[in-house]
């Protein structure tokens, strides 16, 4: 990915900022990048630096070291902050098969992609014509985000042969590679998650450290691995495990109880900070968990559309589950324990209740928008994802009687090593358009047109984030060789365009959405990434749209109401196209 020309990202960041900003506002951002960007000045000094650090560093992306340490260097907690879950589509039958039997099924499936990408069979991801990326895979297993002071570490194994199992705050260890490195029957794993089903003795719950704030956790960590050398090897058993399955004793049916479920959980049987934990309820529903350090969406869909391809072919050996064999089994299953002292188990104690406190202040309504989906959309003539976010502004503005910035993750994997940059969706277009719909003398014909150019802007945008061209990843880059050579080139203090008004105002993402094909998914979500803002992920399905929206509970109000705009907004937007001539 090249780096991009210092003066055409700085006027994009005026021109992306500017309907965010009062006049007044918008003259002295001009102020501050001109000052920025004067020759020999802190702008300039901060782009040679990058060049010369992607010079260096030829065989990787400047973007992507860049995207890794944004998420190793937040201290907050995991959960809602930042992991992301999806809810699996199913064609098992949850109601014929035991937990244990969906669980096994999904191991095997998932074993056999770990396969694929260990020797390098996997099909190439393509957008269209063009090949993606496919370094990510290799963070996706056996990895693990580590707490430490400050900044966290990303750490991936190469250890294949086992997984842990949470159950009733207790974790345990299954290999599932053979001695022969081959995938063990699905009955016999069956048998052992079985045997783990069967013990009803609460645990340590130890999982609950991993939901703590990032410092606190890495504290806790260095004290609970100094006190012996059982916990060292306990923890390098969960580090090195290829992913976590959960085996919940919850039985969500309603769809917001399964995403609140599936986004955090009740605080037990789950370790936040491995990149991949699988959850299967004990009504046979399936979701998972992930850590966002190494892998993005886009990844994470593919293993999700291979499960929903491959999981009702796993075949289970009837006679190996006949009553006398498995009498004769003995469950390969081993519990890891640590050994904890009081300060550790007060430790856990606390932690719950921050646990308790934490998900009381999030909230999560679902909107399953049924009117119509993106086939309907397409003959209005508009891209489904641009109508979508018009709609998501519109109600915004309903909502406050104007517009904050709002944030659309766009997948940047067309390079090596690619990950997102961000699309920032209010645009002059956009404005222009909201103005138009609101205006009672407003011509219909103008309103239309004005909907069918802020789409266009949109999808212009869209591909100048896709191809390298966005506005925050280089000045997130260009922050970053501040903090890490700042001094050497004589920028003591961070540049003033980081703290002027139009920077904070673009990056204070009040709505942050994203979207991905639905294949094998029912519903996908995060939380809000600002206190004031919402978590958005939504689905355009061919006759519906799904959203799954989070705010904290301060805003519950505001999220119901943001819920009712949307719907309007979609259906007064469809009814405006539907009188195009």
């Amino acid at each position: 990915m090249p780096v991009p020309d210092l003066n055409i990202t700085c006027r994009k960041l005026i021109e992306w900022a500017e309907p965010l900003l009062t006049e007044e506002e918008s003259t002295k951002t001009r102020q501050v990048i001109e000052l920025f960007l004067q020759s020999g000045g802190e702008g300039e000094k901060l782009q040679n630096e990058l060049i010369e650090w992607n010079n260096q560093h030829t065989q990787s992306n400047w973007s992507a070291p860049v995207w890794q340490n944004l998420y190793l260097e937040s201290r907050d907690s995991l959960v809602i902050n930042s992991n992301v879950f999806y809810y699996l589509k199913s064609k098992l039958d949850e109601k014929a098969c035991s937990q244990a039997n969906i669980a096994a099924a999904l191991i095997v499936c998932v074993y056999n992609f770990v396969s694929l990408i260990d020797k390098k069979e996997l099909t190439v991801d393509m957008q269209k014509e063009t090949p993606l990326c496919m370094n990510q895979y290799s963070n996706l297993f056996s990895s693990i985000r580590i707490a430490k002071p400050g900044t966290d570490e990303f750490k991936v194994s190469s250890s294949r042969k086992h997984i842990v199992v949470m159950h009733n705050q207790r974790i345990y260890k299954i290999d599932i590679l053979d001695e022969k490195g081959s995938i063990r029957s699905a009955t016999a794993i069956e048998f052992d998650i079985d045997c783990i089903l069967s013990i009803s003795e609460k645990g340590q719950n130890l999982g609950l450290l991993t939901t703590m704030q990032r410092d606190a956790w890495a504290q806790s960590r260095a004290d609970l691995l100094q006190l012996s050398a059982n916990n060292k090897k306990a923890m390098t058993a969960i580090e090195e495990a290829a992913f976590a399955l959960c085996l919940d004793e919850n039985k969500p049916e309603e769809i917001t109880e399964v995403s609140k479920q599936l986004l955090h959980g009740d605080g037990k049987d789950r370790f936040f900070d491995k990149s991949l934990q699988f959850i299967v309820f004990k009504n046979g529903k399936t979701g998972m968990n992930f850590e966002h350090t190494g892998v993005d969406g886009s990844v994470m869909l593919r293993l999700v559309g291979h499960i929903y391809d491959t999981i009702d072919k796993v075949s289970f050996d009837e006679r190996g589950a006949s009553a006398e064999t498995k009498g004769a089994l003995a469950s390969s299953a081993e519990e890891i324990e640590f050994d904890l002292d009081d300060a550790l188990r007060q430790t856990i104690r606390a932690a719950a209740d921050s646990f308790s406190q934490h998900t009381a202040n999030t909230q999560t309504r679902v909107l399953n928008f049924t009117q119509f989906g993106k086939n309907q959309i397409k003959q209005f003539g508009v891209s489904p994802d641009a109508f979508v976010q018009l709609a998501l502004q519109l109600a915004e503005y309903k909502l406050y009687g104007k517009c904050y910035s709002a944030y659309e993750a766009v997948m940047t994997r067309t390079f090596l090593d690619g990950r997102i940059d961000v699309l920032y969706t209010v645009s002059p277009e956009s404005m222009v358009f909201i103005q138009n719909i609101r205006d009672a003398d407003c011509t219909t014909q103008t309103k239309i047109d004005s909907l069918i150019q802020a789409a266009r802007k949109h999808i212009e945008r869209a591909n100048e984030c896709r191809f390298g061209h966005g506005v925050y990843s280089h000045f997130l880059a260009l922050k970053y060789r501040y903090k890490a050579a700042g001094h050497d080139i004589g920028i003591n203090t961070l540049p003033e365009i980081f703290t002027d008004i139009g920077y904070q105002a673009l990056t204070h993402s009040v709505v942050c959405t994203s979207t991905t094909s639905d294949y094998g998914v029912d519903l996908a979500g995060y939380g809000p990434i600002v206190d004031d803002g919402y978590g958005i992920r939504y689905f355009k399905r061919n006759d519906s749209i799904c959203f799954n929206m989070t705010s904290r509970t301060a805003m519950q109000g505001k999220l119901e109401q943001m819920q009712i705009y949307i719907e309007q907004s979609l259906l007064e937007m469809a009814d405006l196209m539907r009188q195009s001539k």
